[in-house]
């Protein structure tokens, strides 16, 4: 098997994605939409997978649904929607997701992410492929909980979760 290369490699994603939070986000704790920078939002919302999560990784789809609140003057809030398939675990795994952002001016966005699973939590990184944001790199994570989730790793499978975090838009400036 191959888990101490990936598990290397989503430990450092998770570590990326860490920096970038603290980056992200301005001194006085907002940004303005013409920030260099993008737009930094927390996200909320719940997973549901199937089959469900195990120790062991295995093939699963999901179904994420969320609200997130922007650093952003426009838009500022978005409901997000999305699917992903991959092989995934209570602490281990890789998926891609398709995620829709419908945001509070009426402009959508959509996204291709590719995700990390690591001890409770989610790390990964994709890019806007149209809509609002259209052509931003998109870092996302968040932790994860479930009730009795230890024990449902081990006896059976963790059905769903709640997870809290953020997705950062972060414009390219290279232009390409």
């Amino acid at each position: 098997m191959i888990r101490r290369p990936m598990m290397s490699a989503v430990a450092g994603v998770a570590l990326g994605l860490f920096g970038l939070q603290v980056v992200a986000v301005s001194p006085s704790g907002a940004a303005e939409s013409s920030s260099p920078w993008g737009s930094y939002c927390t996200l909320a919302g719940s997973i549901a997978s199937a089959p469900g999560l195990t120790y062991e990784a295995k093939p699963t789809t999901y179904q994420l649904n969320g609200t997130m609140d922007c650093t952003a003057d426009e838009p500022a809030h978005g409901t997000v929607t999305g699917t992903g398939k991959g092989t995934t675990g209570c602490f281990a795994g890789s998926s891609m997701a398709l995620l829709k952002v419908a945001w509070d001016n009426g402009t959508v966005s959509t996204i291709n992410a590719q995700l990390g699973e690591f001890t409770y939590g989610t790390g990964g990184h994709g890019m806007v492929d149209q809509g609002t944001f259209e052509g931003s790199h998109v870092y996302l994570g968040w932790g994860r909980q479930a009730a009795r989730a230890e024990e449902r790793c081990a006896s059976s499978e963790v059905k769903s979760y709640e997870i809290a975090g953020y997705m950062h838009f972060h414009p390219d400036h290279s232009g390409h």
